[in-house]
């Protein structure tokens, strides 16, 4: 792959959950966790992945420039007048900001307001990056129990490090819970969040339970999707109420 060009799986227009106003969402492909609950498996790889639609050979990904990625961007940028803006999400949005920093540099520019969803499982370099350029971060909050980490591949003490630094900056962040039980939802792992939460106090929270609608984009890949329970409207609206309590926005989403 040629220095500034990335491979992309999809840009979606006209987005309304990906942050503030009208956003389109870039989604890149490469993920550092492994979530049995992922609904965009093909976005784990890092690499444009072949698969076959009936007889007809189709991929997930291309790859693109940084100078038309930014002309796909700017051709919304109408669109973005009322707080709307960018999302780089994934896979993990912020794994390629390295790369892209020329275009966030030009983004700025132009005054275009920038998200990015990330696990923040990254390197202290990628989250230096983040910092000068985007205006809210979207941050998986998801297991934070050290003992259960390898469920997901996930590295708590790094986690933490970068959530601290982001605060630490003042930075506006907004955190995204899947709830899952055995893995995200269980006594533990929720004790801990509502500490965390308690602790950092962020603009707003989002809970959201899972679904299977990534099933046939597994067997596209000849993977199976793992089986995970399903989380109930009243242990969901129990969890709400105990957020409320510590004084924090929270929306129950449906992603």
């Amino acid at each position: 792959m040629m220095k500034d060009k990335v491979i992309v799986s999809s840009i979606q227009r006209f987005s309304l959950h990906d942050g503030p106003g009208i956003r389109t969402t870039i989604f890149f492909k490469g993920c550092n966790l492994k979530c049995p609950w992922c609904s965009n498996p093909e976005n784990i790889n890092f690499n444009i992945q072949e698969y076959f639609d009936g007889n007809e050979r189709k991929y997930y990904g291309y790859e693109i420039s940084l100078s038309d990625l930014e002309k796909e961007i700017l051709k919304d940028k109408i669109y973005y007048e009322n707080g709307g803006g960018v999302t780089f999400s994934g896979g993990d949005g912020l794994l390629p900001f390295k790369k892209i920093e020329p275009l966030l540099q030009k983004l700025q520019k132009e005054k275009i307001n920038i998200c990015v969803e990330t696990s923040l499982v990254v390197s202290d370099e990628l989250v230096n990056i983040a910092i000068k350029y985007v205006d809210t971060f979207i941050v998986d909050l998801k297991i934070i129990d050290e003992k259960n980490a390898y469920k997901i591949n996930t590295n708590v003490s790094l986690y933490k490090k970068n959530i601290e630094k982001l605060f630490s900056n003042n930075c506006n962040v907004i955190f995204r819970i899947p709830l899952v039980p055995d893995y995200t939802y269980t006594v533990d792992n929720v004790s801990k969040i509502l500490n965390f939460l308690k602790k950092y106090k962020p603009q707003l929270v989002q809970i959201f339970k899972l679904h299977r609608l990534g099933e046939k984009k597994y067997e596209s890949l000849n993977m199976k999707m793992p089986e995970f329970k399903e989380i109930t409207l009243e242990e969901i609206n129990k969890l709400k109420e105990k957020i409320e309590i510590l004084g924090i926005k929270v929306e129950y989403c449906q992603i």
